[in-house]
């Protein structure tokens, strides 16, 4: 079979209009981007916060408030300042606030040590910090011996209406004892009044914002994003066959800490005149409410949302013709729970599949993603018009022809400038091909088809060796158990070969549906029956464990590592 490699035909490339493929990425601030995209649109609503409507011409007016805030506050040009909080409009303000007047807001969980706190601060030297009322104590105790001058203390109640503000505060009383180096969010916005605001012009190598991410390594970094990359992303979105209409509500179920909450929940929409729904703090379990209550057209989450969403009872007569796009990201999904959301999706009305999407922090969240039809089960979509997707031999750049798997490598608009302060560690993930240009290595295998469909298999990583040299990746046999109809979930992890000296073996971790009538025996008969059948000799687990649940991190996927040690 005659076979080119995908950087040459870039076989994604025939579902674009050639004119979308032609035009220019822009080159603007962030501020400016989402400005001249909106100018014209001022009473459109930008955000939705709990039963708060605020327009555009109140969220430009509130950055711009919140920018000379930040200058009488003493933060100039390059400055790095951490932001630690969930999502409210203060962040959201605050995150652009930083862009016109040049200086970093440095992201980080408000759910890290107070130990980790002080490592992010005194990587980059924040002298000031904009942090959410409930994760104080954190901070107060992070700051003891830093350079910190200033704590700007928000409230999630801040931007509530009045009544709601006045609930908030009498059911969620505020017994923090401040330093004197704080400053609540209303005084900190008067002491701008006054103040003369002169935007930062447009620069292309200015970093628009650091968020944190264990990367291909494992080791915490800083990964430093340019006003480019988030800028490219919603350009590229606004490309994509996905109908984007001004006015269709965004649901952002996603923090403000990770590349994937801001650049696909809130710039993303925003830029598009899509009305951002910021949720503060999603317990998962609340998700149904939400879609019943705000009827969105759009959503991302992570495949974790959409089986919460699917087993809930609330969702039994629910009409979901309302959500064009189910965007799903961050995380792996099994062939099995993929078909079991589309039936749920397809049978309560949605037009579209689940939209599942690949990306990482180091390229400002999503690079490809299914759209509309064009969706095919296992992918997770055709890349981005303006990205570059192609498989190449681990180790090498040496690129791989259609259909031949290997590293997952990604060249685009959207990359890195770097990690703060790692520039080993950088180099190791941005690599200059012998073709000229630079290309993020993602440490995942998988493939490219010829329809330009997007294949990921597993973490490089998470692949398991065996004692003999013989390569499992936990995606081939999770794809099948998650077939067997008593199965909800299932992820395997490597656990050592006890028989040999060296090697790893499948180990399998299995959640079944509530309503199973058969028993665990009688189950793991079958599912052990199901592999002997559908999977080579080399592949069979060596070991299954039934639980009430997978362990997951604080934002939803799956945490392999903790499963690894509970493989016994």
């Amino acid at each position: 079979m005659n076979s080119k490699k995908p950087s040459v035909i870039k076989p994604w490339l025939k579902y674009y209009d050639k004119d979308a493929i032609a035009e220019e990425l822009p080159k603007r601030t962030l501020f400016d981007y989402l400005f001249q995209n909106n100018k014209n649109h001022l009473n459109d609503i930008a955000l939705k916060y709990f039963d708060n409507d605020i327009s555009f011409g109140e969220l430009f007016d509130n950055i711009r408030k919140t920018a000379r805030a930040y200058l009488a506050l003493g933060v100039k040009k390059g400055d790095i300042v951490t932001i630690c909080s969930i999502t409210t409009p203060e962040i959201v303000y605050s995150f652009y606030a930083m862009d016109l007047i040049g200086a970093v807001p440095n992201m980080i969980d408000p759910r890290t040590s107070v130990e980790g706190i002080r490592e992010y601060i005194e990587e980059v030297g924040s002298k000031y910090i904009c942090v959410l009322d409930v994760a104080y104590p954190k901070i107060r105790d992070a700051v003891i011996g830093t350079d910190v001058k200033k704590v700007v203390v928000a409230s999630a109640a801040d931007s509530l209406r009045p009544l709601q503000r006045a609930v908030y505060r009498l059911t969620n009383r505020d017994t923090n004892k401040y330093s004197q180096n704080c400053i609540k969010w209303e005084q900190f916005v008067e002491g701008g009044t006054g103040i003369k605001l002169k935007p930062v012009p447009y620069s292309p190598g200015h970093c628009a914002a650091i968020v944190h991410t264990g990367g291909t390594t494992g080791s915490p970094k800083g990964v430093m994003l340019s006003d480019d990359a988030f800028n490219s992303l919603a350009f590229m979105y606004g490309k994509a066959k996905i109908d984007f209409k001004r006015q269709q509500k965004f649901l952002n179920v996603m923090p403000p800490f990770i590349a994937y909450g801001f650049s696909c929940g809130i710039h993303m929409p925003l830029s598009l005149g899509v009305t951002s729904i910021i949720i503060p703090d999603l317990d998962p379990k609340k998700l149904a409410s939400l879609i019943l209550k705000y009827k969105p057209a759009h959503m991302s989450g992570v495949p974790l949302h959409y089986q919460v969403l699917t087993n809930d009872k609330r969702m039994k007569r629910a009409d979901l013709s309302c959500l064009v796009n189910s965007g799903s990201g961050g995380d792996s999904i099994n062939i099995g729970t993929e078909e079991e959301v589309n039936r749920f999706l397809m049978s309560h009305g949605s037009k579209y599949a689940l939209a599942k999407g690949y990306g990482m922090t180091e390229l400002c969240s999503s690079t490809c993603t299914c759209m509309g039809e064009l969706n095919k089960p296992g992918s997770v979509g055709i890349p981005l018009i303006k990205n570059t997707i192609s498989a190449f031999e681990p180790g090498t750049d040496k690129e791989l022809d259609i259909g031949v798997k290997g590293e997952i490598c990604i060249t685009g608009p959207t990359m890195m400038l770097g990690y703060y302060g790692k520039p080993e560690e950088t180099d190791n993930v941005l690599r200059r091909h012998s073709d000229g240009k630079v290309w993020v290595h993602t440490g995942d295998f998988g493939y490219i088809d010829e329809d330009g469909f997007v294949f990921i298999d597993t973490r490089i990583k998470r692949m398991i060796i065996r004692h003999d040299g013989f390569k499992i990746f936990p995606s081939h046999i999770e794809n099948i158990i998650s077939t067997h109809p008593a199965v909800e979930t299932c992820s395997v992890v490597a656990t050592p070969n006890k028989e040999q000296l060296r090697g790893y073996l499948p180990y399998v971790h299995i959640v079944l549906k509530k309503n199973t009538q058969k028993s665990q025996k009688q189950i793991k008969s079958e599912i052990i029956t199901l592999c002997r059948e559908k999977l080579p000799e080399y592949m069979q687990p060596a070991g299954y464990k039934f639980c009430e649940s997978l362990s997951y991190t604080p934002v939803g996927k799956v945490d392999y590592r903790k499963l690894e040690a509970e493989s016994v």
